[in-house]
């Protein structure tokens, strides 16, 4: 009878710290959103260009950017780096967004480089699919605009 009682009593407590802990972490989730990204439209000889926006993490945990890919050549994320008066781009396999910040990819700062250039994409009002991939948010897929250089 005690054995029973026992396991009674166990399972209740299992249940109870099962369900507090899954509370607690649906709370501390991050929430990712992609904003206002787009591509420089590269010159006719060019074999790479630049894509610039922001992704933003509203949620309550942070969330590392793992990688991004595209349906039209190869993309890296970089960072630029200026030291007496040189800029050098840092290669990045990934970047952690806290919760309640922003990453933003700017001239200078933090970009995604794009090269092996597939040509019928990269033109004035054309769309290219990115796929940004996350270690909590999974993947997110967006259509981005090439747009002739900083306009």
């Amino acid at each position: 009878m005690n054995n029973l009682r026992f396991l009674k009593s166990f399972f209740i407590l299992f249940m109870l710290l099962f369900t507090l802990n899954n509370h607690a972490y649906a709370d501390c989730q991050p929430n990712i959103r992609i904003e206002n990204f787009w591509i420089v439209q590269p010159p006719d000889i060019a074999r790479s260009t630049a894509g610039y926006g922001v992704i933003k993490n509203t949620g309550n945990a942070a969330d590392t950017l793992l990688k991004v890919s595209s349906n039209a050549g190869s993309v890296m994320m970089h960072k630029t780096e200026v030291k007496s008066g040189i800029a050098k781009m840092i290669h990045l396999s990934g970047k952690v967004i806290e919760a309640g910040s922003e990453l933003v990819f700017k001239p200078m700062s933090y970009h995604l480089m794009f090269s092996d250039l597939a040509e019928s994409v990269y033109h004035q009002g054309e769309k290219v699919t990115l796929i940004f991939e996350f270690e909590q948010s999974g993947i997110i897929k967006v259509e981005v605009p090439v747009r002739a250089s900083w306009e």
